[in-house]
């Protein structure tokens, strides 16, 4: 169960219920179910604090917290960049057919530097976009993207500039999606021309055009 400390107090009533006695009751229905399951929940917030100020019942925080792990963010384990990148890599290097073997030290440098107020989820899109992005081997410091960094080009032709606030306003996703939006509407739409204005492939370009459910013309 992913976060369930937004979860309202009557549900936390029900599911405390459904927990002790072991039974459930479709909705609309009249006959009890048996039930034996195990259950592990997720939360951002802190339970153990919420259950003191009555956010959250103390009781079903008591019976769920049989095991309790602690997860630090990633702002926090820093550290684990080393293992969790080369995987990300490698799982969107078999995604796209890519071949990015290598990743410079100033992208190690930026990757380490940075506050990922989005957590691993962030990490991801990000490695997702610089190997679908990538040219060759080399992982692309300029699709980084990461809120505070002063690369603002993100067209390789001048002429067709695209410029993104760097305060944060937007996510990664977002600006990820606005850069493809706008080239497209300034080739017309076509894949093609499109994929030379940003540097990549039309096997890239369509990939990413279907994530975000955009129009484009073979």
């Amino acid at each position: 169960m992913d976060e369930i400390g937004e979860m309202p107090l009557d549900l936390q009533a029900k599911l405390l219920k459904a927990i002790e006695d072991h039974k459930v009751r479709r909705l609309g229905g009249e006959k009890e179910i048996n039930v034996d399951v195990q259950i592990i929940a997720a939360s951002n917030r802190d339970l153990e604090a919420l259950a003191k100020t009555g956010a959250f019942r103390a009781d079903l925080y008591h019976r769920l917290s049989v095991f309790k792990v602690s997860l630090p963010p990633l702002r926090a384990a820093i550290a684990d960049l080393d293992d969790l990148v080369p995987l990300f890599v490698a799982e969107y290097n078999a995604k796209a057919g890519r071949q990015v073997k290598q990743i410079p030290d100033d992208v190690w440098h930026k990757l380490k530097a940075y506050h990922w107020p989005g957590n691993v989820r962030e990490l991801r899109n990000v490695i997702e976009r610089c190997v679908l992005f990538a040219e060759g081997s080399v992982f692309p410091v300029q699709w980084l993207q990461l809120p505070g960094d002063q690369q603002l080009s993100v067209l390789t032709d001048t002429e067709h500039l695209i410029c993104l606030p760097l305060d944060g306003s937007m996510a990664l996703d977002d600006m990820d999606k606005h850069i493809i939006k706008t080239a497209l509407a300034r080739t017309d739409y076509n894949l093609a021309a499109t994929a030379r204005i940003l540097g990549t492939t039309r096997e890239t370009l369509r990939y990413r055009v279907r994530k975000y459910q955009l129009t484009a013309k073979e």
